[in-house]
Formats: structure tokens, C-alpha cells, sequence
């Protein structure tokens, strides 16, 4: 329960407090930002004494799983790529832009497979935001995907690379690194009690498993703890965030809906419905669906969408009248 109040402040705070575009904007600095420092923390473990001595293949913040870690790296690709899209201040920008390649750096060190997998989505989609109605630019970037992959293969260790070089025969098996046998025990739990469920939280003992385990699968999570009532319950939410998402408009629209792409994604080998990132997420979509509604102009300026939109940004911003911090 106080796991679930948590998770319910973070939409309800960014639904109070998140007004205006101005206010979405500075929130996605933040979660870039964060971003930013999980990755040095993640490189921090990399270059530390006792991962060089113990002789590590995964590499992460103290205290945090290397498959989360990765996860939250890749949402903040999207926004990065946003921002670098739409921000006019030099140091937004090099915020922006600085957490890409670092991004990139940190997944890889995490050696997470599903990571990985979602960091080709996110990656797909903000090169998408970016190079779009830009050929030259996009060629460019073709042109330098040897240079960088050959950077990322001397600085990342080789194990780790060999790691995640393994995706493909884990498909091949069909084990998944366990992960299909978890999964048919979460069916026979689910089989037992289709409708409600066995109770929150209560996989790993509904399905005969150690109680450090997982279900490694959202929706299965749901279902086996709230049957297909809660299973109903959560494809609606998806549903509100996706519509939410999906109306908006210009680079603000692909943004969020790669967010949600790569949350999709790592939904189906990770238990990500009770993470607070993932509620953030969803509260994001939902409240930049209202602006939408609200105040679409605002919101176009915001997050311009070519030069003439950029424009306008600035036509918007000196034509808006200054508010005294009481105010």
C-alpha cells in the first residue's frame, strides 16, 4: 500500500503542478537531468576499483538493478532528443545533447539484454525526431555509425559485449534466460484464478516461486495478482495515456510516444507496473494531453516543430506578459 501511495503522489503532483508548457518543459529537463546522473553513477561503477579487481560484466549505480537502470536511461533518450529539438538556451541544449552519447555509454555497461533491445526502440525514435525532413543531416549520421560503434567497442569491456551478443540464441532457445519457465508457472497461477486474481503482490507465491523472484512480465504480473479485472483496469490507463500521446502534435507527439514505446517493450520482460518511472511516465502523456486541449498554441510554441513554429515561440514568449513569483 504505501508502495501504491507513492507511485499515486507522483500523478497526482505532476497533474497539480505541471500548469503550463513552460512547466512540462522544465519537468523533462529534470528527468533528463536525473538521467544524466545515473549515467555517472553507472560509469563511476565502471571505472571504480572494485568492479576493475572483481573483474565485472555488469556495471550500475549502487543499490539498483542493471535491467532498471538501463530502462531509465532509455526513456530519457525521447526527452533528450526533445529538448535538443526544441530548447533555445545554450546550456539546455548541451544538456541535451551531452546525454545521448553518455546514455548510449551507460546502457551498454549495464549489459542488460531487454535494456538494450528498448535502447534500439528509443534510439529508432529520437533519431526519427531529429533527422526528420533533414537529409543531408540524416546521411551524415549514417556516415559516422561505423566511428561510433568502433568508439563504443573500445571503451565498453568485451564480456559485456559478449553478453549482450548472446540475444540472439537466447531467442534462438526459447529460454530467455529463464525467463519462459516463470512465465508458464505465472499462467497455471492465473489459470486458478482468472477473473480477481490471488491478491496484490502475491505472484511469486501463486506461482510456487522464491519470493526474490519475479514475474519478469507486466501484464502476466497483473493478471495473475487482479485477474483480468486489473488486467482491464490497466489497458485502460495505457489506453488514456496512448490517446493523450498520440494527440498532441510535432516533436512533443514522437517523444512520448517512443517513451511509451520502449516502457511497452520492457513491460513484457520486466515487472514495471509498480515502478514509480513508469507511473511518471504515464502521468507525463496525461497531463501534456491536457495541454493539449487547453492551450494547443502554447504547447506548439513550446516544443516548436521547424523554423516558423520556432518563431512563433519567441513571438509568444515577449508577448507574454511578466508574473511576479506571488503571482
Amino acid at each position: 500500500m504505501r508502495a501504491y501511495f507513492q507511485e499515486m503522489m507522483i500523478v497526482w503532483l505532476v497533474w497539480e503542478f505541471v500548469e503550463t508548457p513552460g512547466d512540462l518543459r522544465v519537468l523533462l529537463r529534470a528527468f533528463v537531468a536525473g538521467s544524466w546522473v545515473l549515467a555517472l553513477l553507472t560509469l563511476a561503477d565502471f571505472r571504480s576499483a572494485a568492479a576493475i579487481a572483481a573483474e565485472q560484466v555488469r556495471f550500475v549505480a549502487e543499490g539498483q538493478d542493471p535491467n532498471d537502470v538501463a530502462r531509465y536511461l532509455d526513456l530519457a533518450f525521447p526527452l533528450a532528443a526533445l529538448l535538443l529539438k526544441s530548447e533555445r538556451s545554450r546550456w539546455a541544449r548541451v544538456l541535451a545533447a551531452g546525454y545521448l552519447p553518455l546514455g548510449v555509454v551507460a546502457v551498454l555497461l549495464t549489459a542488460s539484454r531487454g535494456g538494450f533491445v528498448a535502447a534500439g526502440v528509443a534510439l529508432a525514435g529520437s533519431a526519427w525526431l531529429l533527422l526528420r525532413g533533414r537529409p543531408r543531416a540524416a546521411l551524415a549520421a549514417v556516415l559516422t555509425l561505423p566511428i561510433v560503434a568502433g568508439a563504443l567497442w573500445l571503451a565498453v569491456p568485451a564480456q559485456t559485449i559478449e553478453r549482450l551478443a548472446t540475444i540472439p540464441s537466447q531467442l534462438e532457445s526459447g529460454d530467455l534466460n529463464q525467463r519462459v519457465a516463470i512465465w508458464s508457472a505465472g499462467w497455471q497461477a492465473f489459470a486458478r484464478a482468472p477473473l480477481a486474481g490471488t491478491g496484490a503482490g502475491t505472484f511469486t507465491a501463486a506461482a510456487g516461486m522464491h519470493p526474490q523472484n519475479t514475474a519478469h512480465n507486466s501484464p502476466l504480473s497483473i493478471v495473475v495478482g487482479g485477474g483480468l479485472v486489473a488486467l482491464s483496469v490497466a489497458a485502460a490507463i495505457l489506453l488514456v495515456a496512448g490517446h493523450s500521446a498520440a494527440a498532441l502534435r510535432g516533436p512533443l507527439r514522437i517523444a512520448l510516444l517512443t517513451a511509451l514505446a520502449v516502457g511497452a517493450v520492457t513491460s513484457l520482460v520486466d515487472t514495471v507496473e509498480e515502478n514509480r518511472a513508469t507511473w511518471l511516465l504515464l502521468a507525463i502523456a496525461g497531463v501534456a494531453g491536457r495541454l493539449a486541449s487547453e492551450e494547443p498554441a502554447a504547447l506548439s510554441a513550446c516544443f516548436p516543430d521547424g523554423e516558423s513554429t520556432a518563431a512563433e515561440f519567441f513571438q509568444h514568449r515577449h508577448a507574454a506578459p511578466l508574473q511576479s513569483p506571488v503571482s
